[in-house]
């Protein structure tokens, strides 16, 4: 749901989309990705370290080692989920209807979140 929003952002289409941290150490978590985004997925070697690797890189263009175009190359693939395009339709009208369903009922859930005060006791019975 968000990708839209970031494309616009960065007005472009992201294509192919890397994946990283524990669910990308899952094909199976990966594939639906792909499948849902209809995108290209790449999950990048070692994805639990990503966070360290991310503050190399940067430390690295900092100290004028690397440019902002360099990081790209410097990441490796580990592996590459091409999206199954019938697995894609049928996602692609389920999130269609998910977004209907969002919009339709965003209010009610508004209301049901204002009424419960986290200072006090639950309120399940």
């Amino acid at each position: 749901w968000l990708l839209d929003a970031v494309e616009r952002f960065v007005g472009r289409e992201l294509n192919p989309i890397r994946i990283f941290g524990g669910g990308a150490q899952s094909d199976l978590w990966c594939q639906m990705h792909g499948d849902v985004l209809g995108r290209v997925v790449e999950r990048v070697s070692d994805p639990l370290f990503v966070n360290v690797r991310g503050a190399a890189l940067y430390a690295a263009v900092s100290l004028e080692w690397l440019t902002w175009d360099d990081v790209h190359k410097t990441v490796q693939v580990e592996k590459t989920f091409q999206p199954d395009p019938d697995r894609s339709r049928l996602y692609g009208s389920l999130a269609r209807e998910f977004r209907s369903l969002y919009r339709q009922q965003r209010k009610m859930y508004h209301r049901l979140n204002g009424s419960i005060d986290p200072r006090k006791e639950s309120h399940v019975p």
